[in-house]
């Protein structure tokens, strides 16, 4: 496969994903169905919301964004704004509510997401100069 197609696979894979995820949550429920253990709803949300964070950073990465601090905070920002816009149309649902404490977890996990990106990158932002490069030359 060639490297030029990974950007375009990368926003496919990451569209696919936010579309099984927003189908997952609008699917009717029975509100007296037992669930696994309480809350189990949450870690859902936090690991829906990290995957998403992640790959949506991949993709950005790939289309050759630079990974710093403004394009977490984007990121961040973009997923809340999805998981606002989630919550909201889930209230035409059956069986289904707008929870804070879904959004709260959706937040969460974005950001677990784009911290475990960080750290996959290495914290790095910028690729460093050598000192023969630099600007700051002394």
């Amino acid at each position: 496969m060639s490297l030029r197609k990974v950007p375009l696979i990368a926003t496919i894979v990451l569209i696919g994903l936010w579309a099984i995820a927003f189908t997952a949550t609008h699917l009717p429920m029975d509100p007296n169905k037992e669930q696994l253990f309480p809350h189990v709803d949450k870690f859902v949300h936090a690991g829906i919301y990290a995957i998403l964070a992640f790959t949506a950073l991949f993709a950005a990465t790939a289309w050759n964004y630079r990974w710093s601090l403004l394009l977490a905070a984007t990121v961040a920002l973009a997923l809340v704004g999805l998981g606002m816009f989630d919550e909201l149309t889930q209230m035409f649902v059956a069986g289904r509510t707008a929870d804070p404490l879904d959004l709260a977890a959706d937040t969460l996990g974005a950001i677990m997401g784009i911290c475990v990106f960080g750290l996959a990158k290495g914290g790095r932002g910028q690729q460093e100069l050598p000192a023969s490069e630099s600007p700051l030359k002394p």
